[in-house]
Parts: structure tokens; C-alpha cells; sequence
């Protein structure tokens, strides 16, 4: 099968948690482990689509009713399984990546800027995107504001998946530290937000802890925290 087919793995529900943004679960091929993408909708009425999944018609349908798709994050260099697929289904999607991912991201899907070039996807600034560093890490943090307040949306750089049972989650869990609430875990420390220094991660979470108007977290895998946000926004920006 080419990548730009349309292949579809098991998924949930399009939950809505906010009047502008929606979330879905879907399953990793050959792993035991769930990812998410998020859809945000402009004040303009356009989607942007950050770690895309594909999904079965219906599903697509309930989607493409949302508004039009227009906007495709691919968050990291290794969130960008569907990205093909997804810009073969819609050409005139515009294909955003955090600079330091770009070369990975290309390889599977044309480029059209970085969080640089677009840091604002809407004219009233309602979904922003943000580098933790620009020079040095291959993630960033999508924020968009609704009626409720702002939602952070991560990728690697933030998981919150409980503790599980089978040898798979021992070693990914437990071992390497992905699992037991909100956290950066270990992979993303070595892979992308501690390679020289977590100083640009914490003043990033300690910048929105200041701003005040957090009112939950969407990690790249796990659970969302919508509760206790700011204990953990604290937590994060000391670690």
C-alpha cells in the first residue's frame, strides 16, 4: 500500500472540548499505543489539523463538516504517518513543521514553512504555533484559545498515560519512564527537549504559567489535563 492511500486504523470518536476544538484517539501500527489528533477551527471557519489521523468516512464527513480543512501540523519528525495521505486527499493543504523536523517531515510530505514563517494560523491569532527552540529542539507547542480559555497541544514532549500492565508497558512505561501522569518523559528529554538544555521547555511553560489562561493540556499520547492545570504547568516549568 502507498502511503498516500487512504489506510485506515481502529480510532474513537471526534470529542468536542471546546466551541473551536476537537479531539480524536486512534491506534499506532504494531504498537500498543494510542496517539491523538487535534482539530482547531479558525475564526475564519478553516481547520487546522495537528498530528493527523485517518479516519474511516463517517468520521471524515463529520470532519470536513467542522469546516475546511486548510492547515496541516505535523508536530515532530515522527508524527507525520497520515500527513501523506491527508495532503494527497486535500492538495491545497499548507504543511507546517517545527524547523528542526523539517528535514524528517519532508521526506514523506512538501513543506510549505516552519512555526517560524506561520506563528499565527488564524488573523485574530485564536491557533498559535510556537518553537520550544527553534535551533536546538524538533518540537513546539500548537496553543488555541476558545470561549473557556487556552489549550497547549503537544506532541512527544508531553505524555499522560496511566500505568498499564504487560511487558510492553514494564519497559516503555515504567522503565523509560512514559507512564504515572502528566510528564516529559525520558524519550522526550533525550530526543528532543534536553539535548542541550531544558532551560527554552521551562520558560516556555513558565511563560503560559504566567499568562494564567491555561485551562487544559492535550499531550501527543495519553489523557487530557483539564484539571489541576496550573499544578501541573508549575510542575513542568520547574523541571
Amino acid at each position: 500500500m502507498a502511503e498516500t492511500d487512504w489506510e485506515v486504523l481502529p480510532h474513537g470518536e471526534l470529542v468536542q472540548l471546546a466551541e473551536n476544538l476537537w479531539r480524536v484517539e486512534g491506534r499506532l501500527p504494531n504498537m500498543d499505543l494510542e496517539r491523538c489528533m487535534v482539530v482547531a477551527r479558525t475564526s475564519t471557519g478553516e481547520l487546522v489539523l495537528h498530528s493527523a489521523i485517518a479516519m474511516d468516512e463517517p468520521h471524515m464527513a463529520q470532519l470536513e463538516a467542522l469546516g475546511r480543512p486548510a492547515w496541516l501540523v505535523v508536530p515532530n519528525g515522527w508524527h507525520r504517518l497520515d500527513a501523506p495521505r491527508y495532503k494527497a486527499r486535500y492538495p491545497d493543504l499548507k504543511v507546517v513543521c517545527p524547523a528542526q523536523a523539517r528535514k524528517n517531515v519532508a521526506d514523506k510530505v512538501p513543506v510549505d514553512g516552519t512555526y517560524a514563517d506561520f506563528p499565527s494560523l488564524d488573523p485574530e491569532g485564536t491557533v498559535r504555533l510556537e518553537h520550544i527552540d527553534a535551533e536546538r529542539h524538533m518540537e513546539g507547542v500548537m496553543s488555541v484559545r476558545s470561549a473557556d480559555g487556552t489549550s497547549l497541544v503537544f506532541a512527544d514532549s508531553l505524555f499522560n498515560l496511566p500505568h498499564r500492565k504487560g511487558f510492553f508497558w514494564f519497559v516503555y512505561g515504567r522503565l523509560l519512564g512514559s507512564t504515572g501522569g502528566p510528564r516529559v518523559t525520558l524519550i522526550g528529554k533525550l530526543m528532543m527537549l534536553f539535548t542541550r538544555s531544558a532551560a527554552p521547555f521551562r520558560a516556555l511553560m513558565g511563560k503560559w504559567l504566567d499568562e494564567g489562561s491555561v485551562v487544559r493540556l492535550i499531550p501527543g499520547h495519553g489523557n487530557v489535563v483539564d484539571t489541576d492545570v496550573r499544578a501541573v504547568l508549575t510542575t513542568l516549568a520547574g523541571r
